[in-house]
């Protein structure tokens, strides 16, 4: 059995951490894939419960060092007691390294004036500060890097505990062990050094939890949206009850100023609701007996009851939310592969320290304290802490952002697959069209309109098929009486014929009449070049009426193709006829067009435009365009369509807009752009800092702090998507 589950990770400090997980999880038997979230400290285990069980994966997750549980922490709760970790060590560690600093500044010409205590000097009492440092403050790294050694990798634990054991260990040496003259030196020590890591890193770490944080915002508004507590009205009057025990058909009472706790239609009441979480659009949506209400929007004028039809995990909101969270477990192309760089950079830098001191110890201008020096420089000047946000902090944000606009994306490659695309293939029905057919004229010779529409809807009464609906509803709202039909037998995809009223009846194309001998005008059968399809109506033997029918354009479809086409080149593909295909591509503004496309037709142009080296975007919302949609690079569908298309569909738009197929692309640029910045600056600190600190131009304690800058200039960086994201019409034009 084929199952996904979802763990909570701890003790991930760095790329490595994650990349390590995915590693030893994934040579497991019985695991189909992992991928694990360092924003989230999140893993996604898709796996075979016939071969490999949870505890299995649990067991060996924290037999490499790492601790796994089942129960998932809400990410900004989780990120809050981080921030809280990191800020009261850090806080430790600057109270117990300011002695230190302090009397650091005496070595240095320009601050050597400044007075120092005599107490901060004494190199007992400096051994004394370093070694609380080193037990406690410094005591999860060490734990860290234990766990890691014991795993056979390495981390950002084992750089910083390296760092900080090298200057403490030497400056140990150099207060106790004799010098040549056989007394020992109380020179300068490198005590300042050990607790400038700690302190440092510390500070890096504060600063990136607290970006992070940010970053996180936008997932927890949506999360924020969710009820945990529905006004309900029972027997005994209003009551509140867990939003987990809601269930289908429940009454729900929601006030002025409160959100809809959960999916519904409004029983009673009047008032104006804010949808923006799912449109991304700010204007109001008047509300009343009979309209949808969705889990997260705002009631804003009156009182409403609502009728529930899905509450808790199973509302649009909690279905939104989810695909947020996985789509942060699905990484990058480009993020696997500075995975796999980051998982082997520190052992790489590990070794490339150790030829820095053998270069300099080596040197005969230079001393083992200069060796030293240059060695932990490098250890800690290389972590690729920034390397391995790069991307998982870009992508955490747009996903975030996207489906405040009503854009999900399912999977984090879709983001990275999208600003590629070039060719952009539109299913009609449903997706550049309303998706059901309308009746536009009525032409009888010899009978009354309402007398040929009362034939037709008799027939039609009892079918499905969306033109019978059409026919019943022009009816309807006619307010004809229509009669029964009896003995009624349908043609699937022809027509169907009856008793009504006494009288032998048909309604279907003009084919289907002609093969049960009825002749149809060649004039009647004209009216379809022009009003989209007909059908044609028979009488006891004989064709009396023809009724034209169209499928209409969307409203928002002629815009949404002038945005797309600044992407890339736009064809439609449809089953319908020639004359109707070539209407509705020219209402719409498009030149490239195929008709009477089987689900099979559709696939194989998606095939043929990738075999000709081209990125292919899908864009339906039917069963039909389900093998389209997953053949192509990109499957974007309608939230609108069949449950068998939005499966293999990557990207979701909501509320069935066609024009939030060009924001998505827009969304998908600035992402991939931001993360090409992320990147080239992580790469350019390395290629720079790593050779600046063998060179010995650069002190520990500098490279320590640049090290965590490094960090939060990427995720400061990957914040501007927040405002770069705030208008997707802005950022279009910045694109263009």
């Amino acid at each position: 059995m084929i199952e996904t589950i979802q763990l909570q990770i701890t003790g991930m400090t760095c790329a490595a951490c994650s990349a390590r997980i995915e590693k030893v999880v994934g040579r497991m038997p019985g695991v189909q894939a992992v991928s694990v979230s360092l924003p989230l400290g999140q893993a996604s285990v898709r796996l075979d419960g016939k071969v490999v069980r949870l505890e299995q994966i649990k067991g060996k997750i924290e037999e490499i060092g790492y601790g796994a549980k089942e129960e998932l922490e809400d990410a900004r709760t989780a990120n809050r007691s981080e921030i809280r970790s990191y800020r009261n060590r850090f806080v430790l560690s600057a109270m117990l390294s300011l002695p230190l600093l302090w009397a650091m500044l005496a070595h240095f010409p320009p601050t050597s004036v400044l007075p120092v205590p005599p107490l901060f000097v004494s190199p007992w009492f400096q051994l004394a500060l370093a070694t609380l440092l080193q037990l406690y403050v410094a005591y999860p790294f060490y734990q860290g890097a234990y766990r890691a050694i014991r795993a056979r990798t390495a981390n950002m634990d084992v750089l910083v505990a390296l760092g900080t054991s090298i200057s403490y260990l030497y400056s140990h040496r150099l207060l106790f062990v004799p010098a040549d003259g056989g007394e020992t030196t109380h020179g300068h020590l490198y005590f300042d050094t050990a607790a400038m890591i700690l302190t440092s890193v510390l500070l890096g770490k504060l600063l990136e939890s607290i970006a992070k944080g940010r970053a996180l915002k936008e997932m927890g508004a949506l999360q924020s949206l969710q009820a945990r507590m529905i006004r309900t009205e029972g027997p005994s009057g209003e009551e509140w009850i867990p939003a987990e025990s809601a269930a289908a058909g429940m009454i729900a009472v929601v006030m002025p100023g409160e959100l809809m706790p959960a999916d519904g239609r409004v029983v009673s009441g009047r008032t104006e609701v804010d949808e923006s979480f799912l449109t991304g659009e700010s204007r109001l949506v008047a509300k009343a007996a009979g309209g949808a209400v969705f889990a997260g929007a705002r009631n804003l004028s009156g009182a409403v009851r609502v009728r529930m039809s899905a509450a808790g995990g199973n509302t649009r909101l909690a279905g939104m939310i989810r695909l947020v969270e996985e789509a942060q477990h699905s990484k990058p192309v480009i993020q696997r592969k500075v995975d796999r760089i980051a998982a082997v950079a520190i052992p790489v830098m590990i070794l490339c320290a150790v030829a820095a001191y053998i270069y300099w110890a080596l040197r005969p201008d230079a001393g083992e304290g200069e060796a030293l020096r240059s060695a932990m420089a490098v250890l800690l000047v290389s972590c690729p802490c920034a390397l391995g946000l790069a991307a998982p902090i870009s992508i955490l944000i747009a996903s975030g952002l996207s489906a405040k606009r009503g854009i999900l994306f399912k999977e984090g490659r879709s983001i990275e697959r999208l600003h590629q695309v070039d060719r952009i293939v539109l299913d009609k029905t449903g997706t550049l069209t309303e998706g059901k057919p309308s009746i536009r004229a009525i032409e009888s010779p010899g009978h009354p309109e309402t007398y040929v529409l009362r034939l037709a809807a008799a027939l039609e009464k009892k079918s499905g098929h969306p033109i019978a609906l059409a026919i019943a509803a022009e009816a309807a709202k006619r307010r004809l009486l229509v009669p029964e039909a009896d003995e009624t037998k349908e043609s699937p995809g022809h027509g169907v014929a009856g008793i009504v009223e006494g009288r032998w009846a048909a309604v279907g194309s003009s084919g289907w009449l002609r093969k049960l001998g009825i002749a149809v005008p060649e004039r009647a059968d004209r009216g379809k070049e022009e009003e989209g399809s007909v059908l044609h109506v028979a009488l006891d033997g004989r064709w009396i009426a023809s009724i034209a029918w169209t499928d209409r354009l969307r409203s928002e479809s002629a815009k949404a193709v002038r945005e797309l086409s600044a992407y890339g080149e736009l064809w439609m593909l449809t089953g319908d006829e020639e004359e109707a295909a070539k209407r509705i591509a020219a209402e719409a503004g498009i030149s490239r067009y195929r008709a009477r496309m089987l689900p099979e037709n559709k696939l194989e142009v998606v095939r043929n435009l990738q075999a000709e080296g081209r990125t292919v975007a899908m864009i339906g919302d039917g069963a039909n365009d389900a093998a389209a949609l997953a053949a192509a690079d990109v499957g974007m569908v309608m939230d609108s369509g069949t449950a068998a298309a939005i499966e293999a569909g990557d990207v979701v738009l909501l509320k069935g807009e066609l024009t939030k197929a060009a924001q998505a692309i827009t969304i998908s640029r600035l992402t991939m752009r931001n993360i090409r910045q992320n990147l080239g600056f992580s790469l350019a600190y390395n290629g720079v800092m790593i050779p600046f600190a063998a060179s010995g131009w650069l002190d520990p304690r500098v490279a320590c702090l640049s090290m965590a800058l490094s960090s939060v200039i990427v995720v400061c960086n990957s914040l501007r998507l927040t405002r770069q994201l705030g208008g997707t019409r802005r950022a279009d034009e910045r694109l263009a």
